[in-house]
C-alpha cells in the first residue's frame, strides 16, 4: 500500500503538489481515488465543480418554493461534492435532499442559508487556489460507439467524458428535451447514460419515452444515481434499464461496465445481421452448387442424347414429362428437383452401348437387342454411388421394369418397382411413341392414348398412367410431343 502511494506521489508534478496541498480542506485522497489517481483528471473535476455550480439555481428554487426543483439541485450538489471530497458539504446536501423529498419545508427554512454559506465558502476556497484549466479535446481516431450522457450536472458529464472519450464518442444533454431534440436531429446513440434526478422530466420519465418509441426502444439505458434504494433499481429495470451505476462515478467501474454492456449490445444487434450474412453465404453457395450440379447433369444428358441421332432431346423430354406427372402426384419442390435429375439421367447406361447399335437403322439382332437391354444395369452401376439423390440410381436401373413383372433387368413387379422408375417408365414410353424413329414415324395422339390405356396394370402403373391420360386429354392440340 505504501509503495502504491509512493508511486502516485511520484507522478505529481511540483506545481500540482502545491495545488493539492492548498486543497487540504477537501478529502483529496478520496477524490484522487475516484479519478484513478490521475491528478490532472481530479483537478479538472474540481475546476468543473466551481464553473458549473448550482448556487443560483438553488436560490431560485428556494425563493419560488419549487421544492421538487430544490430536491433535484441539492441531489446534484450531493453528487458533485462527493466527487471532489467536499464531505461536509455532501452531508448537508444529503440532509436537505431528504427534507425536500419528505416535504419538510420547516427544516429547509432553518438550514438553507447554512447550506448556501458552506457551499459559497467551498467555491471561494477552490477558486482561490486553483488556476483556470484548459481541457484538450479527445483524439480524432474513429470510435465505433456513441454514448449520450443525460445529466443536468456538468460535472457528471465531464467525469464520463474524461473516462470514456478516449474510446467512445461522447454526446451530452442536460435534459430529456435536449436529448430528444438531438435524437430527432439524427444523432443516434448506442447507449444512454441517464441521471435519475433531474428538473422537469426525470430519468424515469425519459426512459419510458425512449422505450415507447420503436426508433429508440433498443438503445441500452444505464441509470446513474447516488441513491442506494433497491425499489428504485427494481423500478428502473422494469422500465427497461440494463444497469445502474452509482455516483460518484468510479472511473474503473464505469469503464468496465460500459465496455461490457456495449460489447453485449454489439453482439445482440449484429447477431441477426451476422446470421443473415452467413445464411445468405450458405444460400449463395448452395445455389452455386445446385446450378453446377444441374449443369453437370444436363451435360451428361446431352452426351447421352448425342449418341442417338434419331432421338435428340429424349432425356430432356422424359425429364419434363416426369416432372409433370410427379407434380400431379403431389411431389414437393425438393422432390421435383430430384425427379428432374432422374429423368435427365435415366438413359445414362447407353454410354456403355456401342454407337453403331444405338444408331442402327435396321432391325436389331437378338445379340444386339441384349446389349441394348444391358443399359439399365450399366446406368445403375454408374449412379449407385450418388446416395444423396437416390432417385437417379432407381430411375436408371429400373425404368424398363413392367408393372406385371415382365420387364428388365430384375423382373420387379408392381410396387416392388420404385415409384420414380414407374413414373419414368410411363414418361419414357410416351416420348418413344410420340417421337419419330429410323424405322417408323411418330404415333398420332389417339393411338398414343390407346396404347397407354391398353397397358394399364400390365406395362404401366395404373395410377401413373391415369395421370398421363389426363395430361393427354388436356393437350387438345398435341403440343406436348417433340
Amino acid at each position: 500500500m505504501e509503495n502504491s502511494e509512493n508511486q502516485i506521489e511520484a507522478k505529481i508534478t511540483p506545481n500540482n503538489r502545491q495545488i493539492i496541498d492548498k486543497l487540504s480542506f477537501l478529502a483529496t485522497a478520496e477524490g484522487l481515488k475516484r479519478c484513478m489517481d490521475d491528478v490532472d483528471f481530479y483537478l479538472d473535476i474540481v475546476s468543473t465543480f466551481v464553473e458549473d455550480n448550482v448556487l443560483e439555481q438553488l436560490k431560485n428554487c428556494y425563493f419560488s418554493n419549487d421544492w421538487n426543483g430544490y430536491r433535484v439541485k441539492v441531489h446534484a450538489l450531493k453528487s458533485s461534492s462527493a466527487y471532489i471530497g467536499a464531505e461536509e458539504l455532501r452531508a448537508k446536501a444529503k440532509r436537505m435532499e431528504d427534507a425536500a423529498r419528505q416535504g419538510d419545508v420547516e427544516y429547509i427554512n432553518l438550514n438553507h442559508h447554512q447550506l448556501l454559506a458552506l457551499y459559497e465558502e467551498v467555491l471561494r476556497s477552490i477558486d482561490a487556489v486553483l488556476p483556470k484549466r484548459i481541457n484538450t479535446e479527445a483524439g480524432t481516431q474513429i470510435k465505433r460507439f456513441t454514448i449520450f450522457v443525460v445529466d443536468d450536472s456538468r460535472m457528471n458529464c465531464q467525469v464520463v467524458y474524461e473516462v470514456l472519450s478516449g474510446t467512445y464518442n461522447i454526446k451530452e444533454a442536460s435534459s430529456g428535451a435536449e436529448l430528444f431534440a438531438q435524437l430527432e436531429a439524427g444523432v443516434m446513440p448506442d447507449l444512454v447514460l441517464l441521471d435519475i434526478h433531474m428538473p422537469g422530466e426525470d430519468g424515469h420519465d425519459i426512459i419510458r419515452k425512449l422505450k415507447s418509441n420503436e426508433k429508440y426502444v433498443n438503445i441500452p439505458v444505464v441509470f446513474m444515481t447516488i441513491d442506494s434504494d433497491l425499489s428504485l433499481e427494481l423500478q428502473g429495470f422494469e422500465e427497461g434499464a440494463v444497469d445502474f451505476i452509482t455516483k460518484p462515478l468510479n472511473p474503473a467501474l464505469l469503464r468496465a461496465r460500459i465496455n461490457r454492456i456495449l460489447d453485449l449490445y454489439y453482439l445482440q444487434t449484429n447477431l441477426q445481421e451476422e446470421v443473415q450474412i452467413r445464411t445468405q453465404a450458405i444460400v449463395d453457395k448452395s445455389q452455386q452448387m445446385a446450378t453446377m450440379l444441374e449443369q453437370i447433369v444436363q451435360a451428361l444428358a446431352n452426351t447421352i442424347d448425342a449418341k442417338d441421332k434419331y432421338t435428340k432431346g429424349h432425356s430432356d423430354r422424359v425429364s419434363k414429362y416426369t416432372v409433370m406427372l410427379a407434380e400431379r402426384m403431389g411431389y414437393t419442390e425438393d422432390q421435383l428437383i430430384h425427379i428432374k435429375y432422374a429423368g435427365l439421367l435415366h438413359d445414362i447406361g447407353k454410354i456403355g452401348v456401342p454407337d453403331e447399335i444405338i444408331n442402327k437403322p435396321a432391325k436389331l439382332t437378338d445379340e444386339e437387342f441384349a446389349i441394348i437391354r444391358s443399359h439399365p444395369g450399366i446406368g445403375g452401376d454408374i449412379l449407385k454411388t450418388i446416395t444423396s439423390v437416390g432417385e437417379v440410381y432407381e430411375a436408371a436401373r429400373w425404368h424398363h421394369e413392367r408393372y406385371d413383372g415382365r420387364g428388365y433387368p430384375d423382373r420387379l413387379k408392381g410396387r416392388e418397382i420404385p415409384e420414380v422408375a414407374r413414373i419414368i417408365g410411363v414418361a419414357d414410353a410416351y416420348d418413344a411413341m410420340t417421337s419419330s424413329r429410323a424405322y417408323r414415324n411418330s404415333f398420332c395422339q389417339t393411338r398414343v392414348r390407346e396404347e397407354i390405356e391398353k397397358n394399364l396394370g400390365t406395362q404401366f402403373d395404373p395410377l401413373v398412367a391415369s395421370h398421363m391420360l389426363q395430361i393427354i386429354d388436356e393437350d387438345k392440340d398435341f403440343k406436348l410431343h417433340e
